[in-house]
């Protein structure tokens, strides 16, 4: 088990190296200057909720039935229109609508991706794993980045890297887990990495609200605002940005460039798989909001508790097992013997 970011620093420092890992503090600055992960759900006076790198990827096989399925109802149509009406062909129609409901179907049933809150009114971190709640003070709070490469021989060598801290499980402060907070490694590097913590450390430490220097401001700023709007772009909005490329072109008086022809030709292509993506996303968003345990969504409300998980941990689980012992003795006495 790891016990402490210092351990964890440890046993990087062993498999990659001193010279790309930092260990770092809620307590006091870096140096860095905060930047935004583009990971961030939402950000207000008491809460900032940051989404895991499955959340991104929540949607994909959505995408690609609607993408199949949609382009197979074209098809009969087609068929209907230009040769001869449906006859024996009803069984395309039907695989195509299969093919775009099942995965949809599949992917909302799914339990919802989990957010990380950082609560500013408890100093706390919370974390839901699978139904178990984990959480960690900020008060000593300590974080490792740390960047490596990975070598394919068709990519070459890409720089990965992660930014973790250890999180305890609520009632059983012996079981730890490693949280990563900067979402899919690919492409990070240590700067990008530590200005993602000074971004938390700043929210956690100065204020709900700051500039891109890291001082304190009384409203949102426009560092906040544009980085708030820039990770709330789906990739739905990214896909209509590339087909308004061609127009834009057109404007300038240049001509159409091939590669604005390109974007513009996929941007209808791929349009299913983009729909299927936000349409899914959106819903595991909402759904992720709803899931947190009684303990936490009190937590959670401005009006709330101020207490601390570490505070009330003890006399928390000895009430839910007083309650789990009477529910059984109840059980024990209406239950024929």
């Amino acid at each position: 088990m790891i016990e402490n970011a210092k351990k964890l620093l440890d046993m990087v420092v062993k498999k990659f190296g001193e010279n790309k890992t930092l260990l770092l503090s809620g307590d006091s600055s870096s140096g860095f200057l905060p930047s935004h992960s583009g990971l961030i759900e939402s950000q207000d006076n008491v809460c900032l909720t940051l989404r895991t790198a499955s959340s991104e990827v929540k949607g994909m096989f959505t995408g690609f039935g609607f993408l199949i399925g949609g382009y197979g109802i074209i098809l009969f149509l087609f068929i209907v229109f230009f040769g001869g009406g449906a006859k024996g062909n009803w069984w395309i129609l039907f695989v195509s609508i299969l093919i775009a409901i099942i995965p949809m179907v599949w992917e909302m049933s799914r339990p919802p991706s989990r957010l990380i809150v950082f609560n500013r009114r408890t100093q706390e971190v919370y974390y839901d794993r699978k139904g178990d709640l984990y959480y960690a003070v900020w008060d000593g709070i300590e974080a490792v980045a740390y960047e490596y490469s990975i070598v394919n021989q068709y990519s070459g060598s890409i720089v990965h890297g992660n930014l973790e801290i250890i999180l305890r499980k609520f009632g059983a402060s012996d079981n730890r887990i490693v949280l990563n907070l900067s979402g899919v490694p690919a492409g990070k590097r240590i700067p990008t990495l530590v200005g993602i913590w000074e971004y938390l450390r700043c929210f956690m430490t100065i204020g709900p609200w700051f500039d891109e220097r890291g001082e304190r401001t009384d409203t949102r700023s426009p560092f906040i605002e544009d980085g708030l709007k820039a990770g709330d772009v789906s990739s739905l909005d990214l896909l209509m940005e590339e087909r308004s490329l061609i127009g834009r072109e057109k404007q300038e008086g240049n001509g159409i460039s091939g590669t604005a022809f390109i974007y513009w030709l996929g941007s209808y292509f791929f349009f299913p798989v983009a729909l299927g993506e936000s349409l899914i996303q959106k819903i595991d968003r909402v759904k992720g909001r709803k899931h947190w345990p009684e303990v936490i969504q009190e937590r959670l409300d401005p009006n709330g508790p101020t207490t601390r998980l570490i505070d009330i941990e003890e006399t928390y689980m000895a009430q839910k097992q007083k309650e789990l012992d009477e529910l059984h003795e109840r059980m024990r006495k209406t239950l024929p013997r």
